[in-house]
């Protein structure tokens, strides 16, 4: 009886060939790191050879920018403007969190490009110093709405504190998915998952921007201790 060959890997240069190593590729960097992975883990995930990818993408920090960037190029479409007279902060927060939650309405490659994302930040690559300044334009954003509510002409130390929280727990969705995904993973799969996100998220937000209005209230009419 004849053995059967092993199943040869595809010669492919056609679109259909690249998602299928952009896919492998995002699956593995999300898991392993930009270290822990080779083009030759891409190559065999996806079953293509090593002159696909270099064909593709160049070399294997072409192939890690595309992960990061080409499942999230919509992400950015129709923005919300945070500018518009007249709204209140229920409605700025809720904006944010849109912005910030969009991800979870384009698949599960869009969800594992913010994973990678956040563990880019946590491990560095120095191959995408544009991120930091996504972050940091992210985060200014919404200490701009906090500042503004408060109505101080720069953030203090509370108001960096605040804008710090709400930023992680939102960050937090796309980093520790996995264990939600195990737990509960209607939570991430299920139809209007995005929209019920982004209900919670401007609920416990503006809890805890109220919590803060109270400590200053509390603080302002405080009667000073005796020296």
């Amino acid at each position: 009886m004849t053995q059967a060959s092993p199943p040869r890997k595809v010669r492919a240069n056609g679109q259909h060939a690249r998602d299928k190593i952009l896919l492998a590729a995002l699956e593995l960097f999300s898991k392993k790191g930009y270290a822990g992975t080779s083009v030759r883990d891409v190559a065999g995930a996806a079953e293509v050879n090593l002159a696909a990818i270099s064909y593709h993408f160049g070399d294997k920090a072409g192939l890690y920018q595309a992960a990061l960037h080409e499942f999230l190029a919509d992400a950015g479409d129709d923005i919300p403007a945070f500018d518009t007279p007249g709204l209140t902060l229920q409605e700025l927060l809720r904006r944010y969190m849109r912005v910030c939650l969009r991800p979870l309405g384009m698949g599960r490659p869009a969800l594992l490009s913010v994973q990678l994302r956040v563990r880019e930040f946590i491990e560095p690559t120095g191959l995408l110093e544009s991120l930091t300044a996504e972050r940091d334009q992210a985060y200014a954003l919404l200490l701009g709405i906090l500042t503004g509510h408060f109505g101080l002409d720069a953030p203090d130390d509370e108001l960096e504190a605040l804008a710090f929280s709400i930023f992680a727990f939102v960050g937090n969705l796309y980093s520790a998915q996995d264990h939600l995904a195990s737990r509960r993973p209607a939570l991430l799969d299920a139809p209007g998952a995005a929209g019920a996100w982004e209900d919670r998220f401007t609920a416990y937000a503006y809890a805890m921007v109220s919590v803060e209005s109270e400590r200053r209230k509390a603080a302002a009419h405080a009667t000073p201790r005796p020296a």
